[in-house]
């Protein structure tokens, strides 16, 4: 099954296909830019809620995916279990691949360009 996230605004729906992201690092890793964020920072903005055992398990190096939607906004679209273990471990920072606007629209469903735009304009 491939790993997908949704992120729903008043305005529509984006699918992110997670699996295809991963697939891409791993064959392309110097297309791509690890950053460490502050673990506070992908806190304050991510409400999910995940399983304390299965966080305390995962793998903690594996870096996060950010999506950056538009200048100062992101969102985390894999790694919630990880972000869970770095905050209750106390972590300041967590390695992240950092997507920009333009890398992470080839991986979303049905891109549409003028949707995307009505989408993440509700979050800037």
């Amino acid at each position: 099954m491939r790993q997908k996230y949704h992120f729903a605004t008043e305005n529509g729906i984006l699918i992110w296909d997670i699996t295809s992201i991963l697939e891409d690092i791993e064959s392309h890793p110097d297309n791509y830019t690890v950053r460490y964020l502050p673990t506070s920072l992908l806190t304050d903005h991510n409400e999910s809620r995940v399983s304390h055992t299965r966080a305390m398990a995962t793998d903690i190096s594996k870096p996060l995916v950010v999506a950056e939607l538009s200048e100062g906004h992101m969102l985390l679209i894999d790694g919630n279990h990880r972000l869970y273990k770095a905050e209750t471990l106390g972590m300041k920072n967590v390695p992240c691949y950092y997507l920009t606007q333009k890398q992470q629209q080839h991986f979303i469903v049905h891109f549409r360009p003028a949707e995307y735009d009505r989408i993440v304009a509700c979050v800037s």
